[in-house]
């Protein structure tokens, strides 16, 4: 399958899976709000997520290039590794969740001290609840990495519609009786069936070959977990950053956690569905490359990525920075959430926002460092932006309250690829970049030629979410037009191209299908 239809697949799977996550957000904002029940279930889920968090950036990036080595030597032995890896993952998280379950109450006091005796015991009670996701996360990763390994991405892309799906009908059904407990068993309920789903998948694909093997002491086992060991640690810090959000937002008024929490949220979303269907794709390359020491080809791929990532990613940022309040209004606004959470939300949202480009080329200058086997400069800078994180939420919350942490998010996550950029750069030869500075110039001034016409001849007087939602794409079209025709731009050119290609497709599809009427 190739790389462009492995991506137009995952993005197709993303995008429905963002227009479900779209719903279920409304529908959770609509039955909860931003009031304490909500701060409640935020500081709760802080923990489990912060850890599945870890397991999903480094089970999958650690394994899919060993994975690709021992696959090279024959099936038999990638499956002793895959096998080895899923049952001693498996019992490790079994072990850590009972742990967890066993102190909650402990651990919440010490996540969340600015909550009183009442929240406190609220939240233990949900963190037990949420806690076995992190054995559900571990094992469904490393099946996950083998289905992309293999180069099928349909069964684990479901997983992006399964979750809203759950999420909606758990709290349209138990909202009134279980309160936000119905959010914690939707999150269970999902990563259940999508276990279940891979599993299906491994025991009915004649070339998956599981068994019960808890060889910790294969060669490849071993790579991996010595390959794992730094990441982990390093992730414990620079992962944390819901962690200390829910500890700092503690100590303030009501709905604080919740106003960060719901422009998180939003904010999330929109870098899977750029960064999904291209990093998910090139990633078994880049591995495929680096393990054959093929540096020309893996600058080559890598360049390509981030400059798609980059021209995806400008336009979303400005649009969304200068029009996104009514786009918190639409998404967002309804029974319990009110008026005023909505200008709370879009003030913390476009802090959050800045940090989108930066944000999402970062996912493949890490992948960069994972297929080159370097975890140890990843944790590195990943514990140097903790720490200048925490410096800045500290120095910040005084003067900016709640908006200290999206602040502080912004200022560290750009440092933070600007430095990982030059250090790989530097490591895959020290060549090349103008170009791609070039190209990611005439892409923000493409961007900023539909935006200021807008500007000029509505200013900041639109309010109305759907003439938003749809001078949005409007704008979008326009900076494609400018960057394919006017910059001749190559991310412009490709995207045209497939689309080009699409139509000549479906037309062919329709002429067919007349043919036989």
């Amino acid at each position: 399958m190739s790389i462009t239809r492995s991506s137009i697949i995952v993005t197709i799977f993303t995008i429905f899976g963002l227009g479900l996550g779209f719903l279920s957000n409304m529908v959770i904002a609509m039955k909860f709000g931003a009031h304490a029940d909500m701060d409640i279930f935020l500081a709760a889920a802080a923990l489990p997520l912060f850890i599945t968090s870890i397991l999903s950036g480094t089970l999958n990036f650690t394994f899919i290039p060993v994975f690709a080595e021992y696959k090279a030597r024959g099936a038999v032995e990638s499956w002793k590794v895959v096998s080895s890896l899923i049952n001693i993952s498996f019992v490790v998280t079994v072990i850590f969740c009972i742990t967890g379950i066993i102190l909650a109450e402990h651990l919440t006091r010490i996540l969340v001290p600015g909550f009183t005796q009442g929240q406190i015991v609220q939240t233990a009670n949900l963190l037990r609840w949420l806690l076995p996701l992190i054995v559900f996360t571990a094992v469904n990763e490393l099946m996950a990495s083998v289905y992309y390994s293999n180069n099928r991405f349909v069964v684990p892309s479901l997983n992006k519609i399964i979750g809203p799906i759950i999420t909606m009908l758990y709290v349209f059904l138990f909202h009134e009786s279980l309160s936000t407990k119905s959010l914690a068993l939707a999150m269970l309920t999902a990563v259940f069936l999508q276990a279940v789903i891979l599993a299906a998948g491994f025991l009915k694909r004649r070339d998956f070959y599981y068994s019960l093997s808890f060889d910790h002491t294969h060669p490849g086992v071993k790579k991996i977990f010595k390959l794992m060991i730094p990441l982990v640690l390093g992730m414990i810090f620079y992962r944390a950053v819901p962690v200390f959000d829910r500890y700092f937002l503690s100590r303030l008024s009501e709905g604080s956690i919740s106003h960060v929490g719901y422009a998180m949220k939003l904010m999330s979303v929109i870098p899977v569905v750029i960064v999904s269907g291209i990093s998910i794709s090139i990633f078994p390359v880049m591995a495929k490359y680096a393990t054959e020491h093929n540096m020309n080809e893996l600058k080559s791929i890598m360049s390509k990525g981030l400059g798609m990532l980059f021209f995806m990613s400008v336009p979303v940022a400005m649009f969304l920075g200068v029009f996104g309040k009514p786009v918190v209004k639409l998404i967002f606004e309804r029974g319990a959430f009110v008026a005023s959470d909505t200008s709370a939300v879009y003030r913390a949202f476009f802090l959050y926002i800045i940090a989108l480009p930066a944000g999402v080329m970062g996912y493949i200058i890490g992948q960069g460092y994972y297929v080159l086997k370097d975890t140890r400069t990843v944790v590195l800078i990943g514990v140097a932006e903790m720490v200048l994180y925490i410096f800045l939420c500290y120095a910040l919350l005084q003067f900016l309250g709640y908006l200290a942490i999206p602040a502080a998010y912004a200022i560290q996550l750009n440092l933070g690829a600007l430095l990982c950029g030059l250090i790989l750069r530097y490591k895959l030869g020290n060549k090349g970049g103008i170009t791609m500075l070039l190209s990611m110039a005439k892409h923000i001034v493409a961007a900023m030629v539909p935006l200021s016409v807008v500007l000029v001849f509505f200013w900041f007087t639109i309010t109305d979410p759907i003439t938003i939602m749809v001078l949005i794409p409007i704008c979008f079209i326009a900076y494609l037009l400018i960057s394919r025709f006017v910059f001749i731009t190559d991310e412009a050119v490709s995207i045209c191209e497939i689309i080009m290609r699409m139509h000549k497709q479906v037309r062919l599809i329709l002429v067919q299908a007349t043919e036989v009427k």
